[in-house]
């Protein structure tokens, strides 16, 4: 009997599983695909098999300025725009079924500046479940103000959407989906020799690697030295009015007026396809 694994399952999702487990967290959507960039102001609906948003339109195109105008918004203005927040030096996160672990740098001395990493951890899954870990280098959130989303959703198109209010851009990231046998890994992000500064630079950037000692499930990394990655986000929809017979709550404004769609169920049936006529 083989043990069942991501690449034995392929009518399983891995990106929608990661999704789901990463989203019950943090309440933010995952990028399975941190290098594609998903982008603040895009709308869409969310795939139900992948659970990735099927981006439709940008509130910042010019065929979104007549919307824009409606709700009193001048395109031409800045008060729409993203707003950058201060670098963190770090965001980590895991799924409910995995436990962070003491680390022991001892038993992996031969990986070399392993103690002297900027972000490394050990993480223990549950067995007989699939756990996720998401992490990521130096994060910058970019995100839409709460006074423009106060305005944007009166925007009855956007009523019927789903809008990305806040993405997070990051120069390292590393994404980890176990399978169900309950493995522990330990990932760490390793400083390497600087880069060479190109003439008229100021100074020379360290490059990073990632390292894990992963045996199953799914990993996936990335290293630069720019803010080019995108594996986590915020996706929120206009909230749909309470029943007008319920008892009476504080006026919503800005932010309030939005809420973040769940994952939405999905059922995969083997035998549709062959049903199809």
């Amino acid at each position: 009997m083989h043990m069942w694994s991501w690449n034995t399952q392929p009518n399983s999702h891995a990106q929608r599983k990661f999704i789901e487990l990463i989203f019950d967290r943090t309440g933010k959507y995952a990028n399975w695909d941190p290098p594609s960039e998903i982008q603040v102001g895009s709308y869409g609906r969310i795939d139900k098999a992948t659970g990735n948003l099927s981006v439709e339109g940008n509130i910042y195109s010019d065929k979104f300025k007549h919307f824009l105008i409606d709700a009193g918004i001048d395109p031409e203005s800045d008060e729409h725009h993203a707003k950058d927040c201060p670098d963190e030096s770090e965001f980590t996160t895991w799924s409910k079924n995995v436990k962070r672990v003491d680390m022991n740098v001892e038993s992996h001395a031969g990986v070399p500046g392993i103690a002297a990493a900027s972000i490394k951890g050990t993480w223990q899954v549950k067995k007989g479940t699939t756990g996720a870990v998401l992490l990521m280098n130096n994060p910058r959130m970019k995100h839409i103000t709460p006074d423009a989303l106060g305005k944007l959703a009166s925007i009855k198109f956007l009523q019927t959407m789903h809008l990305v209010t806040k993405v997070f851009y990051c120069p390292a990231f590393s994404l980890y989906l176990s399978d169900t046998s309950g493995e522990k890994i330990t990932m760490a992000l390793l400083a390497s020799a600087p880069v060479v500064a190109p003439v008229g630079t100021l100074e020379a950037k360290a490059s990073m690697r990632w390292w894990s000692d992963t045996q199953t499930g799914l990993a996936r990394h990335g290293c630069k030295t720019e803010h080019c990655f995108t594996p986590l986000y915020e996706l929120l929809h206009v909230r749909h009015p309470r029943n007008r017979r319920s008892s009476p709550s504080p006026e919503r404004t800005g932010e309030q007026l939005w809420v973040p769609p769940p994952v939405p169920i999905y059922i995969h049936d083997d035998s549709s396809d062959s049903e199809k006529e």
